[in-house]
C-alpha cells in the first residue's frame, strides 16, 4: 500500500532528529508532537506545500507549526523556504526546522536524495568553497592554472573544473584556454561574494540555543575552549566579529563545534549542565561547511575565531545588525582584496 506523503515525510522527520529528541503522533498522521527530552516540546503539523501556500509565522501562541511536506520540488525552493523561514520535509529525505531552540538542516543521504549539499556542480558546497575562498584570497589580478588552483584549494583538479565551470556559467569568473591548459581569473570579488551570499547563509548550520553563565562573555568562551580543548571550535557571527573587528554591541555568542551530528550538541550542551533555550545567549553550531569552515581559523584574544571571509558570509543575513557588520569587515579589512 502507497504511504501518503505525510507519513513518507513523518518517517524521514524521524531519521533527521537528533537522539534525545522524538517525535510522537496525535490523533492524525500529519499532527505530532516533538519532544525536546527536557521535559520542553512543541507541536508540529504537517502540510503538504503548493504554490498557492503563505508563509506562515506560528505567532499564534499554541498553534502547532507548520511544516510543508515537499514532494519532487524544484531545486530552486529549498533555498526560498531557508530564506522565508520556513520549516519544511522533503520525502526524499531533506529537512529543514526552525524551531525554538532547535534548528535542523539535514539531508538523509541513504535515503538516496540528490542534495543541494553536495551537487557535484554546486560550487557553494563544501568542497567546492575551498575553491572560492582561493580565489577570493588571491585576489583579481592572480592569473591560476588549473592545478596550482586544486593544490593551494586542497582539492582535486575534478573538483576545481567542475567549480571553475559552474562559476563560468554564472560570469563569476574568467577563463582563458591555451593548448591544454585552462586560465582562471576572479573579475570581481564582490560578486562571487555577493552571489555566495544568496545562496548560503549561516541558518544553513544546525543550531542549539542554550542558556549559560556567561557573565563575561569573552572569559566565559576561553573557559568553554579550556573545556573543550580536544574538539576543535571557533567563534562566528558577532562574537568573533567583535575580536577581529569591534563596530556593535553584542549579547549572543556563536560557537563553531566539529561534531558529527546535530545531537552531539545536544549531548555536549547536557554534559555542561546547560539547557536548550531559546533565547539563550550561547548558540553551539554543527558547521554546514564541514571542512571548509576551518581553514584559516586562528587565534586572536586566546580565541579560535573563523576567517573574515566566514564572519562575513555568516553576517550577511544575521537579523541583528549582521549585514553592517559585514560591510565594516569588508570596508576595513581584506575580506574581498
Amino acid at each position: 500500500m502507497k504511504q501518503s506523503p505525510e507519513v513518507a515525510a513523518a518517517q524521514v522527520l524521524r531519521t533527521a532528529l537528533p537522539g534525545q529528541v522524538s517525535i510522537h503522533p496525535d490523533e492524525d498522521e500529519s499532527s505530532f508532537r516533538i519532544d525536546m527530552g527536557d521535559g520542553g516540546g512543541f507541536a508540529v503539523r504537517l502540510l503538504p506545500w503548493s504554490e498557492d501556500a503563505p508563509p506562515t509565522t506560528g505567532a499564534e501562541q499554541g498553534a502547532p507549526t507548520i511544516v510543508w511536506v515537499l514532494h519532487d520540488p524544484p531545486r530552486y525552493l529549498h533555498d526560498e523556504l531557508r530564506r522565508l523561514g520556513q520549516s519544511f520535509v522533503d520525502v526524499r529525505g531533506a529537512v529543514h526546522l526552525s524551531l525554538p531552540s532547535l534548528i535542523i538542516d539535514r539531508v538523509i543521504e541513504k535515503l538516496g536524495f540528490p542534495t543541494a549539499l553536495a551537487l557535484p556542480n554546486d560550487p557553494f558546497s563544501d568542497r567546492a568553497s575551498m575553491v572560492l575562498r582561493t580565489l577570493i584570497h588571491g585576489g583579481t589580478e592572480r592569473v591560476w592554472g588549473v592545478r596550482e588552483l586544486a593544490n593551494a584549494s586542497r582539492v582535486s583538479a575534478a573538483t576545481v573544473t567542475r567549480t571553475v565551470r559552474s562559476l563560468r556559467q554564472r560570469n563569476l569568473v574568467d577563463t582563458h584556454r591555451h593548448g591544454r591548459s585552462l586560465d582562471v581569473s576572479l573579475p570581481d570579488a564582490y560578486a562571487l561574494f555577493e552571489a555566495w551570499t544568496a545562496a548560503y547563509d549561516w541558518t544553513r548550520n544546525a543550531s542549539l540555543a542554550v542558556n549559560a553563565p556567561m557573565g563575561d562573555p569573552l572569559r566565559f568562551l576561553r573557559r568553554v575552549r579550556e573545556d573543550f580543548s580536544t574538539r576543535r571550535m571557533a567563534l562566528t557571527l558577532q562574537a568573533g566579529a567583535a575580536i577581529v573587528a569591534p563596530h556593535a554591541a553584542w549579547e549572543r555568542a556563536h560557537v563553531y563545534l566539529d561534531v558529527d551530528d546535530a545531537a552531539d550538541l545536544v549531548a555536549l550542551a547536557h554534559a555542561q549542565g546547560w539547557t536548550p533555550a531559546e533565547d539563550g545567549r550561547l548558540v553551539l553550531l554543527k558547521p554546514y561547511y564541514r571542512d571548509a569552515v576551518w581553514r584559516g581559523v586562528r587565534t586572536l584574544d586566546e580565541l579560535p575565531v573563523v576567517t573574515d571571509l566566514q564572519l562575513a558570509l555568516d553576517l550577511w543575513r544575521y537579523p541583528l545588525r549582521g549585514r553592517e557588520q559585514a560591510e565594516h569587515l569588508i570596508e576595513t579589512g581584506e575580506v574581498l582584496r
